[in-house]
This record gives structure tokens, C-alpha cells and sequence, in this order.
């Protein structure tokens, strides 16, 4: 009785008993598989074996304890990461070289998290607080009066000028001609009533 040949597709050594890898239905050696095939690490220049996790980013490979953080050696293995100048960061270490920060508390906005922009300023979005009432705006409209950032209904409180007669409120002076002795309007550029 004969037996069939289980060989190696590149080196002809025996494969039985020993462990191998089948690439397109041709058995390899893992010697020969990671010569052949393998990728080799970005960091160490070996090839990624078989027996270990062949990690990979926009075409480049690395072995698992080779993936770290670029500033802080972290392992990045199954954690958020960024890129930046082809170097791999961690996020925190990302967030405080390149993100921006928040103009209330000063602490870097991680990416990924909601913020608010106004004018070349950044917040945490818990951060951006209206002025008077010391809540978060989020993404409600808001009203910049001096140096401040106001809701609106709290800007309407504060500033806004009040129809007598309407109740509907406006943000400026009333420039009508019928004006009241002590500056104020004299009729409500809202509804036209006569405010007394």
C-alpha cells in the first residue's frame, strides 16, 4: 500500500505531521510560507509569522508589540489611534500635540468629541455656557454680546427691548421718529402699536 506524498510546495519537506499554510490550495511550510509571503514589520523589519497577529494601516504591517504610540510607547493594539506626519499616536497623545483647545477650561478637545466653533474659538460643547444663566448652549442658537455668549432667551431677557402691546420682543433701539422723552420707542417697530 502506497502513501501519498504531503509535502511542502516550495522546499519539498514533509508535512505530516508538522504544521503548514494553504495559500490558493498549495500547502506551505511556515518557514517557507513566511519567507514567501509574509509582511515585514515597520518597526523591527522581521517578517510577521504565523503564529502572530499581522496588524495593518494604509499598507503598512506591523507585529502586535510593535503597534505603539509614537510619543508615549503605548500599545495601540485594539485602541483608537491617529496619524499625523506618518507617525501612529494614541489618542491623547494626539489631542494634546494637535487638537485644539477649549477656550473655557483650556484642555485639549479629544477627537471624536462634539464641540463648538465661533470665530477661530473652540469649546467642549459642556463648556460653551451662556453667560447668564451658566448653561451649556450646546447647539442651540446663541447671541455674542461684548464678551460674552448668550441663549436666547436669556439675551432676551437682558437686552432685548419688549412691545407693550404685543409682547414680542427686538434686538435694536427703534429708530422711529415718534420717540418718548426718555429715549425709548414710542411705537413698536413689531406690531406698530403705540407703546405707552
Amino acid at each position: 500500500m502506497s502513501t501519498e506524498r504531503f509535502d511542502c510546495h516550495y522546499c519539498k519537506e514533509s508535512l505530516l505531521g508538522n504544521k503548514y499554510v494553504m495559500k490558493e490550495d498549495t500547502q506551505y511550510c511556515t518557514k517557507c510560507y513566511e519567507n514567501l509571503f509574509s509582511n515585514c514589520c515597520e518597526v523591527c523589519s522581521l517578517p510577521i509569522g504565523c503564529n502572530c497577529k499581522d496588524l495593518s494601516y494604509k499598507d503598512c504591517h506591523w507585529h502586535e508589540q510593535c503597534f505603539k504610540c509614537a510619543k508615549c510607547s503605548r500599545p495601540l493594539a485594539e485602541k483608537p489611534f491617529a496619524a499625523k506626519d506618518e507617525q501612529l499616536l494614541c489618542t491623547e497623545c494626539y489631542s494634546h500635540e494637535y487638537s485644539s483647545k477649549c477656550s473655557t477650561c483650556k484642555k485639549p478637545i479629544m477627537p471624536g468629541s462634539r464641540k463648538m466653533d465661533y470665530k477661530g474659538n473652540s469649546w467642549h460643547e459642556t463648556c460653551f455656557l451662556c453667560h447668564r444663566c451658566q448653561q451649556p448652549i450646546g447647539t442651540k442658537s446663541f447671541i455674542p454680546k461684548d464678551n460674552g455668549y448668550f441663549c436666547v432667551s436669556c439675551f432676551e431677557k437682558q437686552f432685548a427691548y419688549q412691545c407693550c402691546a404685543c409682547k414680542k420682543v427686538w434686538l435694536e433701539p427703534s429708530t422711529s421718529p415718534l420717540r418718548s422723552a426718555s429715549g425709548t420707542a414710542s411705537v413698536s417697530p413689531v406690531c406698530s402699536a403705540p407703546c405707552l
